[in-house]
């Protein structure tokens, strides 16, 4: 099995490089904005030169005067497109290199982890043998499901999820401080959290003194026999651009990722969590510091002391995990 990329660190380039590349879009921007008011100024003169014109117009108007008008308009309409063009087009594309620039700042602020003082966030997936155990991992089926297909096409840039929301029937949810109990093991799965299509945190197995929880999706649901088993995939392809890594697993080693449109659950501060680290697919316990409306603000555990901000739904009950 190939391994899973989780960066923990900031971007590669070399930082002197990074910032001569943001200065140079910066200046590019600035100028481009410069001609862009130049247009704008002369746009208002022509306004005002065809309100003025229009006023003083005879009735009927001569061909002469009509002529002079077209041809301020013909002026306006010309200023305006040039106007689009800086602001869309190729080789000024403002709104395109403003986006840009933006995404190479927010990337030089991630400040760089220390990797001899906190663990690794690189771990390479280990190849588990199938055993028949609670947590074993599942044979890969020749041919891809739907759903594998579509997270495989997908070019994953680190950070950004790729599992697909899908939203789960709407059930009451009682938010409590503690968080809720219905999302994890067994009580999930009598609660129906556990349903084909659902995103999970998988636990992996033979990994007890220091576990390690990934994002899955469920696939599939065995139901012979007394308990249920769990077919998960990682949604990550493997390094051939083939679908993720298949587990199977009882729903002790699952906890449920709450849809988009769910009612999350509160944690007060100081509440141990198992979080989504930025940029990973990852789970690692963690402490909340600061709760805003749509995220936590998050101490992850040996992380130097750095704090980090997590979707709500990302942030899970570690409660008797």
């Amino acid at each position: 099995m190939a391994a899973r990329n989780r960066p923990r660190a900031g971007p590669l380039k070399d930082d002197s490089a990074d910032a001569h590349e943001e200065r140079n879009m910066w200046n590019q921007i600035v100028n481009d904005l410069k001609r862009l008011k130049t247009h704008q100024m002369k746009a208002m003169e022509v306004s005002k030169m065809i309100i003025e014109m229009e006023g003083k117009m005879a009735e009927p108007p001569t061909l002469a005067q009509i002529d002079d008008l077209l041809s301020l308009y013909k002026d306006g309409l010309k200023l305006a497109q040039e106007e689009q063009s800086i602001l869309s087009d190729e080789p000024y594309d403002v709104i395109k290199n403003v986006g840009i620039l933006t995404a190479l700042r927010t990337a030089s602020e991630i400040e760089p982890r220390n990797a001899s003082q906190s663990k690794s966030r690189n771990p390479k997936r280990q190849k588990l043998d199938t055993d028949g155990s609670a947590d074993s991992p599942g044979p890969s089926p020749s041919v891809p499901t739907s759903a594998s297909k579509l997270k495989a096409e997908k070019v994953r840039s680190g950070s950004v999820p790729t599992i697909k929301e899908i939203k789960e029937p709407k059930e009451p949810v009682v938010k409590t401080e503690e968080g809720s109990e219905s999302v994890k093991g067994p009580s999930a799965e009598k609660a129906g959290k556990f349903f084909v299509g659902a995103e999970v945190a998988y636990k992996l197995a033979k990994s007890k003194e220091d576990p390690q929880w990934i994002q899955c999706e469920i696939i599939n649901i065995d139901t012979a026999g007394n308990k249920k088993r769990y077919e998960v995939q990682d949604p990550e392809p493997d390094d051939n651009g083939q679908p993720g890594q298949i587990y199977k697993a009882s729903a002790n080693a699952l906890i449920a990722i709450p849809s988009a449109d769910a009612t999350l659950p509160d944690y007060s501060v100081g509440k141990q969590v198992l979080a989504r680290y930025p940029e990973t697919t990852t789970f690692y316990r963690a402490v909340v510091t600061v709760v805003k409306k749509d995220v936590y603000r998050l101490k992850f555990e040996d992380d130097n002391e750095n704090e980090m901000e997590v979707a709500r739904r990302y942030v899970l009950d570690l409660s008797n995990k």
